[in-house]
């Protein structure tokens, strides 16, 4: 997915990468992406080297040399002959040009789960778009690309507590040409926590040993929701419906029991059960308190399913993620 520079910059915010001007660098922020076919109509390639060079690729040749007139009209010496400039010479060795780069690449933003993370960094060596990847590193050395996650921002979700988080940029220039790959982690390279008040109320539900959400159940067709009520209970859960047929579905925790969330909907999750059955729920998107929130239900169901399970294996009892 490429993405392009804009022609004139105005602000960090609204502009994927920064053209250089005098030979001074900008650090602003990546924009949304837009199609190849734009980037194929861009009529000026802007300069992004620290330092101004002569840019004759266009096929233009350079300025002719000036010659002074004879100094009389009788004068028997005639004007020189100006001959065509070698194609060498007006084009260039485009081989020779530094391939399109990205300098100093960082990311904002607080990286707890529902917070939102922009990456951002300078151009340099006329890079006029980007392919941008987030991903997951584990302890095991596993990397996971987050599938959908192809823009300069992201939002934390609770998949990636517990891992290294970072950002691969991949720099390109008019011509197509890609330049190394840049990689940089959130959290200063360390592993994604909960923020201290998310993880305060998952620890005060697991000493409790029980928690209830109001959340809302698809139908399963016509993006129909029914208001429910979510209970979480050491041995499993349960799902009261409050519409008129006041379904109950009650369930054990079991090695299969999963719970899933899907990049862009950062409201919606799913329970697998031990039947392998979906249960589409959707949290209070409304709701300001953290205890309601889509990834504290999702954490809490999760470490819920795995202190079950090592109840059944006689295991100590830990938390998958630390402060």
């Amino acid at each position: 997915m490429f993405l392009r520079l804009p022609p004139k910059l105005t602000s960090s915010s609204d502009a994927l990468l920064g053209s250089n001007s005098e030979g001074t660098n900008k650090q602003v922020t990546f924009r949304e992406p837009v199609s190849n076919s734009e980037i194929d109509d861009q009529d000026v390639v802007h300069q992004t080297e620290r330092e101004p060079i002569t840019n004759w690729s266009s096929g233009q040749s350079p300025p002719p040399a000036t010659f002074d007139e004879p100094s009389s009209s009788h004068s028997p010496i005639l004007p020189p002959v100006l001959e065509e400039p070698s194609p060498s010479f007006s084009e260039g060795n485009i081989n020779d040009d530094p391939l399109p780069a990205i300098e100093a690449l960082q990311i904002s933003g607080e990286a707890f789960p529902g917070q939102d993370l922009q990456a951002c960094g300078y151009s340099i060596n006329g890079t006029t778009s980007c392919n941008f990847e987030w991903v997951r590193h584990l302890e095991d050395g596993s990397v996971t690309y987050i599938e959908g996650a192809k823009q300069p921002n992201y939002r934390v979700t609770a998949d990636d507590v517990d891992t290294y988080l970072a950002i691969e940029v991949q720099p390109l220039d008019n011509r197509r040409r890609k330049g190394e790959l840049v990689k940089v982690f959130a959290n200063d390279h360390r592993k994604i926590t909960c923020d201290p008040e998310m993880q305060n109320q998952i620890e005060r539900t697991l000493s409790s040993g029980h928690a209830s959400y109001k959340v809302s159940m698809s139908a399963g067709y016509l993006d129909i929701w029914e208001a429910a009520t979510l209970s979480i209970k050491r041995e499993g859960y349960s799902i009261k419906c409050s519409g008129s047929s006041g379904d109950v579905i009650t369930e054990k925790f079991s090695p299969n029991t999963t719970v899933s969330i899907l990049f862009g909907h950062p409201t919606e999750f799913t329970i697998t059960g031990s039947n392998n059955v979906d249960h589409h729920m959707r949290a209070d998107n409304n709701s300001a308190d953290v205890s309601c929130c889509r990834d504290t239900i999702v954490l809490t169901l999760r470490l819920f399913i795995l202190r079950a399970s090592e109840r059944r294996k006689g295991r100590k009892r830990v938390l998958f993620f630390h402060k």
